[in-house]
């Protein structure tokens, strides 16, 4: 569950970078696929650095309603490299969990990864270069 640290620390980088919207931030559709419908909460996260990825605390998150196979958020980030991560909370505890040797127990997404094998824990192999190209950011959930 989120402590409420997080929840105020999120809240206020939310504020600060809706307060300093400029041209220089760049506008675009996070998008989560393979999402079960109407199956529990699907959890978005932003990841501004390696640190933050390690601790699984993110800069920004989201929590969007499972009603449709594909969910989506509009976000506004300054231009930069950044590590998307989703995951479907199937049993209501708003966290990923994971069975006892680690592998995650519900459906879990990451930027840079096919669902093919593990993704790695790796920042700087799973992040993705935000600029004034980017219009869709989007990353498919997966069992493992």
């Amino acid at each position: 569950m989120f402590n409420l640290k997080k929840i105020i620390l999120t809240l206020i980088i939310a504020v600060i970078l809706t307060m300093n919207l400029s041209a220089d931030n760049v506008q675009f559709t996070f998008e989560v696929t393979n999402v079960v419908v109407n199956d529990g909460k699907v959890y978005l996260a932003i990841f501004f650095n390696a640190e933050e990825f390690r601790k699984e605390e993110p800069t920004l998150a989201y929590e969007l309603d499972s009603n449709r196979t594909v969910v989506s958020q509009i976000v506004s980030l300054p231009p930069g490299h950044y590590l998307f991560s989703a995951f479907q909370d199937r049993n209501g505890n708003q966290k990923l969990d994971y069975n006892f040797i680690g592998i995650p127990r519900e459906l879990v997404g990451i930027s840079n990864y096919d669902g093919k094998g593990f993704p790695s824990k790796n920042f700087d192999r799973q992040k993705v270069l935000i600029d004034s190209k980017t219009e869709k950011i989007s990353i498919g959930l997966y069992k493992f």
